[in-house]
């Protein structure tokens, strides 16, 4: 899950608070617009079981639960079940209207959206992380909060229990079993230590390892990678690059460039932007070698020469990596273009068997 600033504190705190609301659900004006719906109000979902899911379209986390939203949804709406997912975007490109709406309908989001692109109705329920969950009975009450990926047998039946608590006759299907690569949620699954989370830009704090003190991040700055042992997590540029308006990427500019990154992990995510107008070929190796296509992501594609690609066509989450085996890798990405933009790296490293 992804955190805006929390700590174990923070978190307990922030679960009491939500547990503690027990008068209705929270309003869900102030948000910038709807999707999939009129704007709807606390009113609106009275007699309801409402599922409220803080989600951000980039964020990995959010992106493994949409099948159970999804499942969850088309099985229970007409029963008197409804989704209502707010769109507290992350980066300032997942706040763009045309972003977020594109983003809803390729990822076939047809329940109610509402675009908080001011963390207005974030604040308001007092969310801090991405994924959170909230579901509510029919009388607006708070009966759980799961934040971040997980548990959904356990949320199925929750949701089941509130609609047959009004509806005792109803007859629903057995709660849906975990998905293959959500194995990590069985008993006696393994998930291994990963590289944490890398954010590419400067607003997180400098992650180039071989960027000098006196660079300009405003302009186009010549990066040399003459380092000959790569630190796990950091990052280092070969070639022409800057950082993007807000800080929150580094952007290509051009010369015979690449970004390298050594990691630990089994899925490698990019969060990957068109700066200049898309599609934008960025091509890819690990540990020297294009990747096998076994260990391919499903947005990496190959050429008639055997070397593995992705088309940067939109500002979005691309999977990358999805490695047989856990292990440590090097990875260089190399845009044959200028404006491409890096955001963010995330990584997985749970047993989702394939790696036995």
């Amino acid at each position: 899950m992804k955190y805006l600033a929390l700590g174990a504190a923070s978190l307990a705190a922030v679960f009491c608070l939500a547990a503690a609301d027990v008068q209705g659900i929270p309003s869900l004006a102030g948000g910038t617009g709807w999707l999939n719906t009129a704007a709807l109000s606390s009113a609106d979902l009275r007699g309801k079981v409402v599922l409220v899911d803080f989600w951000e379209y980039t964020c990995i986390n959010c992106l493994r639960t949409l099948p159970y939203l999804s499942a969850w949804y088309h099985r229970y709406r007409d029963d008197g079940f409804v989704i209502v997912g707010v769109h507290t975007p992350e980066f300032n490109f997942s706040g763009e209207s045309q972003n977020v709406a594109a983003a809803v309908k390729r990822l076939g989001v047809n329940w109610p959206v509402v675009m908080d692109d001011d963390q207005t109705i974030w604040n308001r329920y007092k969310s801090m992380a991405w994924p959170t969950e909230y579901l509510y009975d029919q009388d607006g009450k708070l009966v759980d909060t799961e934040i971040g990926e997980g548990n959904y047998p356990q949320t199925e039946a929750k949701i089941q229990a509130l609609l047959k608590a009004r509806s005792p006759s109803l007859r629903l299907p057995p709660v849906m079993a975990l998905l293959p690569q959500d194995s990590y949620d069985k008993p006696g699954a393994v998930c291994y230590q990963h590289t944490p989370e890398t954010f590419v830009g400067p607003w997180h704090g400098q992650m180039i390892a071989n960027g000098a003190a006196s660079n300009d991040p405003s302009i186009d700055t010549d990066y040399v990678d003459n380092v000959a042992d790569h630190r796990d997590g950091r990052l280092y540029l070969q070639g022409y690059w800057h950082a993007s308006r807000h800080q929150q990427a580094m952007v290509f500019g051009g010369g015979n460039g690449y970004l390298s990154l050594r990691y630990h992990a089994i899925q490698v995510i990019a969060v990957l932007t068109p700066e200049s107008g898309g599609p934008m070929r960025v091509e890819l190796t690990q540990d020297g070698k294009p990747l096998a296509r076994e260990d391919a992501g499903r947005d990496i594609q190959y050429d008639a020469s055997g070397n593995s690609y992705v088309n940067v066509d939109a500002p979005r989450a691309y999977e990358l990596i999805m490695n047989r085996h856990f292990g440590q890798h090097e990875l260089r990405i190399s845009p044959t273009r200028s404006g491409v933009g890096f955001y963010d790296f995330a990584f997985e490293a749970c047993e989702v068997g394939a790696d036995k």
